[in-house]
């Protein structure tokens, strides 16, 4: 039998904004970034927008302050993060609509950006099947960002190694952003969620949900 998919991007699909940009906050509350090193990733941030800074160096730098704990703090840290501030700025629209699609069956898939040194800690939330993320080693350097095409890559080996046979056509997709269109061009239900103005203009006929 054939298997359908719910495929969801996060950052602005299931919560507000970017959630490295509120790991960063969180660290810095917390005393475990200095406020140089809060200036020095703001500024990185303007710095790969300007497009003068590969994202994946921004998000390294970002996640650097862990690399001053333990493994086990720094897991420790990431879960209370998600479970702290993350959870509790979820989406209801976005969670119902996941809890409906785990009630039918369909097999779930979060697909996202951010770091999956945290994200992973939202299988304890969501009745999410499972996570794909960019991947980070054991020093939190970035190794292999997940966005756009590379998202439909992680998806289709995933779906390889786990041996499912999924039907597409029957398949939905949910995100917010033109770096989820390569993702949303794999189902047959894609759905722009919040979706940001050149989205909606380079997509023009996929069907718009706002959730908040």
């Amino acid at each position: 039998m054939r298997q359908k998919l719910a495929l969801f991007d996060f950052d602005g699909t299931m919560v507000k904004g970017d959630s490295i940009a509120g790991l960063v906050r969180f660290m810095y509350k917390s005393g475990k970034m200095s406020g140089q090193e809060l200036l020095m990733s703001i500024f990185n941030t303007i710095k790969w927008k300007l497009k003068k800074m590969p994202v994946n160096a921004v998000k390294t730098h970002a996640l650097s302050p862990l690399n001053r704990m333990t493994k086990e703090e720094a897991e420790k840290f990431l879960e209370q993060f998600v479970v702290e501030q993350l959870a509790p700025q979820l989406y209801q629209e976005a969670v119902d609509a996941m809890k409906a699609h785990h009630q039918n069956g369909d097999l779930i898939l979060l697909v996202s950006a951010s770091p999956l040194c945290y994200l992973k800690y939202l299988k304890d939330v969501l009745p999410v099947t499972d996570i794909i993320a960019t991947q980070t080693d054991e020093a939190f350097r970035v190794t292999n960002n997940v966005v756009r095409e590379e998202k439909n890559k992680q998806i289709l080996a995933w779906l390889a190694e786990n041996q499912v046979d999924a039907d597409f056509e029957s398949s939905f997709a949910y995100g917010d952003s033109s770096n989820d269109l390569d993702m949303l061009s794999m189902v047959g239900h894609p759905h722009l969620c919040n979706p940001h103005a050149n989205a909606r203009k380079q997509a023009p006929n996929i069907p718009v949900k706002i959730w908040r």
